[in-house]
């Protein structure tokens, strides 16, 4: 009996994979009649689609299907425990990967992984490489989704963001000037945001009213314009060209270095050009 047992384990280890306990782990994600039949050279595949770490049970009743399709002479049904080989990924593992990654994500936040649900069980390949797919610009509860190359998997986890951004210290009104008087700086938590947080306030209005307390975002604001709309401006045909009179007109709010269309006001001719100084539009070629 024993020399029988012997011979089975090295007949299993020619054959390429290694046989623990009950169970026979396999590199490949499909398992062939030779596996299940060590004595057998048949490559042909018996079932496909194993995930890294996966269990999968050929009973006696598939190995009696494969004996008489293949007329495997000499074998007895049997039930063979197979396992992909694999490394369980750990929760320590998770968190390192996902904080490493965040810090490329969102370079200037403070994050931090306040809790991670594994659901269960997750394998990656021997060279533990897999990727992770985090949702931007959502914190809180959220749904990251892992790759093994294999199959992906969708696990919970808790994320908390914080960053420096601009809160309302009063109740600011529409078209107001967002100023050192009406709003302050301070580190907060990114989920309490709906929007992407306004980093500088210098050259911002309100666009809508703000109430006191509430987390200025880009949405809420408007860059106010370097000239407005109705401005007279010089027509510039080239950058060294000295302007002499003012025979344009701003048909748009203009900014510096921004494209702006104008109207000269001699002939009623409509051009595009570019706001380069205070009340001076330098024209594009025609």
């Amino acid at each position: 009996m024993t020399r029988l047992l012997f011979l089975i384990s090295m007949a299993l280890m020619l054959s390429g994979y290694t046989y623990i306990g009950n169970e026979i782990l396999i590199d490949s994600e499909c398992i062939k009649v030779s596996d299940v039949f060590a004595g057998s050279d048949i490559e042909e595949n018996v079932v496909c689609g194993l995930d890294y770490g996966q269990v999968k049970i050929v009973n006696r009743l598939m190995s009696q299907s494969l004996i008489s399709k293949y007329g495997l002479k000499g074998e007895e049904p049997q039930e063979v425990v197979f396992k992909r080989k694999g490394v369980l990924l750990t929760e320590e593992r998770l968190r390192a990967d996902m904080k490493n990654l965040l810090a490329i994500m969102y370079p200037d936040m403070e994050i931090e992984i306040e809790a991670v649900r594994l659901g269960r069980p997750y394998y990656l390949p021997e060279n533990m490489q897999y990727s992770i797919d985090i949702p931007r610009n959502r914190f809180g509860n959220i749904s990251v989704t892992l790759d093994n190359g294999a199959r992906k998997y969708t696990y919970s986890v808790s994320i908390v963001a914080y960053a420096e951004g601009y809160v309302a210290v009063k109740s600011i009104e529409k078209g107001e000037r967002l100023t050192e008087r009406n709003v302050k700086r301070k580190k907060m938590d990114l989920f309490r945001a709906r929007g992407e947080l306004l980093h500088s306030i210098e050259g911002y209005s309100a666009r809508t009213g703000i109430a006191a307390g509430k987390i200025i975002t880009e949405n809420m604001a408007d860059k106010v314009p370097d000239a407005a709309k109705g401005t007279p401006v010089y027509l510039l045909q080239s950058d060294k060209e000295e302007p002499k009179a003012m025979t344009g007109t701003l048909l748009e709010d203009a900014y510096l270095n921004k494209k702006v269309h104008v109207v000269n006001i001699n002939s009623g001719a409509i051009f595009i050009g570019t706001y380069v100084e205070p009340k001076k539009v330098l024209l594009e070629q025609q």
